[in-house]
Formats: C-alpha cells, sequence, structure tokens
C-alpha cells in the first residue's frame, strides 16, 4: 500500500508576545500518524521588525483607550405628517465636562429631536446650542454626571504621513475605530463625487486614508495621543462607503468655531476689507517663500486701510496662521474674532514686514456693503430686496422690502421667532423708504410703546409687536 504525504506550509505563531517559526511535516501510513516539529528562533532582525509592529499596536491602543470614552453616537428624529421618522445617523466628541458636543451640522441639521448614546451605554436628549453651517460644525449639550471630556491638539503642527485615528459610528457600528496616515492637508476643490462637502465655505481640509463611512461624521480624527486634530466630515466615493479618501475639519478651525458657539451661541468671522489674488508659485518659489497672498485692492476705510497695507503687498502670515494661498488666508481671517487686534506678516518690495490690524465684522460689512443695515435693538440684520406681491390672479406688483439675512442667536429677533429670509415690508403701517430710515426708527423708538412689524415668510403675510425697554 502506498503512503500519502502532507507537507504544512511553515506558520509563525504568536504566544504571550514572543513569537516562533514552526516548520511541520505529517506523515501519514495506514493507522500511524507521525508528526516531527522544528522550532525557528526568528533572528535579530525579525525581533526587531516584530518589536517595531507591537510598539505601533501598542500606541494604537493606547490612543483608542484615551478617546472612546469622549464618542457619542448621535441619532436625529423628524417629524412629518405620517408621524416621527428616523433621521440622521452620526457621531461626535464630547470636549467639557458641562456635557458640549462638537459634531457636524450635516449630522443634526434636519432633526427635529437629537438622541445621544454615551460610550458606556446611557442614551441621553441632546439639546442643540448652535450651528455654523459654512464650516460644518455644531455643538449639542447634554445633561450628565462622569463625562471624559476629549482634548485638542494642534492641527497646524500635524505633518503629512503621521499616524492617525479616526472613531465614531459607521453604518451605526459604534466605538469603531480604524488607523491611516495623514494623506494629505490643505484639501479644497472636491468633485462631484464628495459625500457631505457640498457648497460649504470651508475648503480646507485633513485628508486620511482612515477608513471614514456614513456615521462617521462628526466622529474625531486623533494622534497617537488620542487628541483631536480634526472632525471627520466628508468622504470622495461613488459607491457611499470607505474608498481611502477621507476629509476632516481642522481642529483649530472646528475649536474655534466651537468655543464661539459655546460662549456666545453665534460665530462672528473677521473683515479685512481687502480683495485678494494668488500668488504665482514662479513667484514665491524666487522669493525663496511657500507662498502668499497679494493684495489687490484696499477697501476704504477697512481694517487694512487703517493698518496701512497697499495693494501689492503679500500677506504670508495672520493672526499666527499661515497663509500660503487664498483658502488659508480667507479662512485665517474668518478665525480671527472682529474688534481683536491680529498681527500681520507681510512683504513689500522684498522686505518683510509686519503691521497689526483691528478686524470689522464679516456679517455686519457685508449687510452694508449691499446697502442694508443692521437693527442691534433687534439683533438682525437686512438688505434691501424687492418683493413680488399678487395683487390678482393675474397681476402682480413689486414692492420695496428689506429682508433678514442675519439673526443674532439669543436676540430680541431671534426669541420674537424672526427667522432668515423674512421680509420686513412695514414699520406701524408705513412703508420703508431707505435703510437708514429703517435703522433709525428703532434707535429712537421710545421706551414701551410698541412697534407692529408686517412680514412676509413664504408668501404668507405675518405680524409680530416688539416693545423696546
Amino acid at each position: 500500500m502506498h503512503s500519502n504525504k502532507t507537507i504544512l506550509i511553515p506558520a509563525i505563531a504568536l504566544i504571550a508576545g514572543s513569537a516562533a517559526i514552526y516548520s511541520s511535516q505529517t506523515l501519514a501510513n495506514a493507522g500511524d500518524l507521525e508528526t516531527t516539529s522544528v522550532l525557528v528562533e526568528p533572528d535579530a532582525e525579525q525581533r526587531h521588525a516584530m518589536s517595531m509592529a507591537f510598539n505601533i499596536s501598542e500606541a494604537f491602543s493606547y490612543a483608542a483607550e484615551q478617546i472612546e470614552p469622549s464618542v457619542v453616537h448621535i441619532t436625529t428624529r423628524t417629524n412629518t405628517r405620517r408621524g416621527t421618522v428616523n433621521g440622521g445617523l452620526g457621531s461626535g466628541v464630547i470636549v467639557d465636562e458641562s456635557g458640549h458636543i462638537v459634531t457636524n451640522n450635516h449630522v443634526i441639521e434636519n432633526g427635529n429631536s437629537i438622541m445621544v448614546r454615551l460610550y458606556d451605554g446611557r442614551e441621553l436628549n441632546a439639546e442643540l446650542i448652535g450651528t455654523f453651517a459654512e464650516t460644518d460644525i455644531a455643538v449639542l449639550k447634554v445633561e450628565a454626571d462622569d463625562l471624559k471630556p476629549a482634548r485638542f491638539a494642534d492641527s497646524e503642527a500635524l505633518k503629512v504621513g503621521q499616524w492617525v485615528l479616526a472613531v465614531g459610528s459607521p453604518f451605526g457600528y459604534d466605538q469603531t475605530v480604524t488607523a491611516g496616515i495623514v494623506s494629505a492637508k490643505g484639501r479644497s476643490g472636491f468633485g462631484p463625487d464628495a459625500e457631505n462637502i457640498g457648497s460649504r465655505g470651508l475648503q480646507e481640509f485633513i485628508q486620511t486614508d482612515a477608513a471614514i463611512n456614513p456615521g462617521n461624521s462628526g466622529g474625531p480624527l486623533v494622534d497617537l495621543n488620542g487628541n483631536i486634530v480634526g472632525i471627520n466630515t466628508a468622504i470622495i466615493s461613488r459607491s457611499g462607503a470607505s474608498n481611502g479618501l477621507g476629509f476632516a475639519i481642522p481642529s483649530d478651525i472646528a475649536q474655534s468655531v466651537a468655543e464661539q458657539i459655546i460662549e456666545t451661541g453665534d460665530v462672528e468671522r473677521g473683515w479685512l476689507g481687502i480683495e485678494m489674488a494668488a500668488l504665482d508659485p514662479a513667484v514665491a518659489h524666487e522669493m525663496g517663500i511657500d507662498g502668499g497672498v497679494v493684495i489687490g485692492r484696499i477697501l476704504e476705510d477697512g481694517p487694512a486701510e487703517k493698518a496701512e497695507l497697499r495693494p501689492r503687498d503679500i500677506i504670508t502670515k495672520i493672526g499666527g496662521r499661515t497663509t500660503e494661498n487664498l483658502v488659508r488666508l480667507s479662512n485665517a481671517i474668518m478665525l480671527i474674532k472682529p474688534n481683536e487686534p491680529a498681527e500681520i506678516t507681510y512683504i513689500r518690495n522684498g522686505d518683510l514686514r509686519t503691521t497689526s490690524a483691528i478686524l470689522s465684522d464679516r456679517d455686519r460689512e457685508q449687510i452694508q456693503n449691499a446697502g442694508g443695515a443692521f437693527i442691534d435693538e433687534l439683533g438682525i440684520g437686512v438688505i434691501p430686496r424687492p418683493l413680488a406681491e399678487r395683487i390678482s390672479p393675474t397681476r402682480r406688483r413689486t414692492i420695496d422690502a428689506y429682508q433678514i439675512v442675519n439673526i443674532e442667536a439669543g436676540s430680541v429677533g431671534d426669541e420674537m421667532g424672526l427667522e432668515p429670509g423674512d421680509f420686513i415690508v412695514e414699520i406701524d403701517g408705513q412703508s420703508i423708504p431707505n435703510a437708514e430710515r429703517l435703522e433709525n426708527y428703532f434707535r429712537n423708538a421710545l421706551r414701551g410703546m410698541p412697534i407692529r412689524l408686517s412680514i412676509v415668510r413664504d408668501g404668507e403675510a405675518l405680524t409680530a409687536t416688539v416693545t423696546p425697554e
């Protein structure tokens, strides 16, 4: 009778943190089984490589242990004509012991109620504190004890090639940790395959190959210390799942926006008062700089003019943030609070110089430049915009009106229920000839005397009354 011979492929066995290589042969005869094994110890190079692998694994585990208790699972519910239905699904991260949670605006924007599940399984109703759609950041708050807040790291110090972990609830599987590296910084200009990026103003993202899927949005991207370097927000994919192209909002932007929302419920954006143009890369190379932004025009009586900046000056840094391109400068200006000084580094005629500017409020400046006004008594900004009014089934007329484009959180106008997009067509039965008249009407109003506003919202005529105090 012929014997059968089976040769087993050499295998690596990992036992109690050490490794050994086994080479095995099994000879099978009729009714007999004889096995011989030879233990082959790893050589010095293999032991060194394995030690490095174990060290990386331990680093991942440490970072995961630090961040996981701070990560939350978020679900929203939406009221419809047919009842309440499940809405968005996403992630978030606790940032202070008071229960504030940072997430993405797109995770919660369509929800009527928000539920948060903590690391230990507790499920809590969350209050929406505020949002800033331009950066896709929202802040929630829960009432709970024994919370472990995460810490923000400096995303400006983050390097391409650095290890990072993404934590969240992809497809609803909460507390999922994936690993990768920083693939690029300052990403912008996304195409139609980008999920969740849409038309947001922010276009400066950290790119990572750590797997990010639907449900990861709002969760943290962390370094090996377990500190937040970004808030996961988008992927580029034709299938809707991870393709190794994930994007996170840099932590310096997310932290600045979140802190303002927590402090005031709103976000104030800086305004420098310049028109700008990109610096030609060839010129930057000749000058020995990484990049910069050329001032094209100085707007009259703006912060830049007061800081004695001039056209053709090249801005390389503002508020401690380098400005290699238009996106970097725009975001750096946005992060500076109005009425606070900001140091500006610039080049003029080959000389490196510095100056200081007191930035204005961007929203107010844009409203004024559009011929509108900011009514401080109501906390609203309005711009002139004609309103078409139907006066018969076949006839329309155009009337002068002022559309609300900005409402400060917690202001009188906010508490009255005014909404962006509302048209103010009359005050106390009087038409409004210009923005100055509208502004002065409230400024000079007598205390205790009610003012009646005639408003049009989505074609419906409404009335609101406010009493100056």
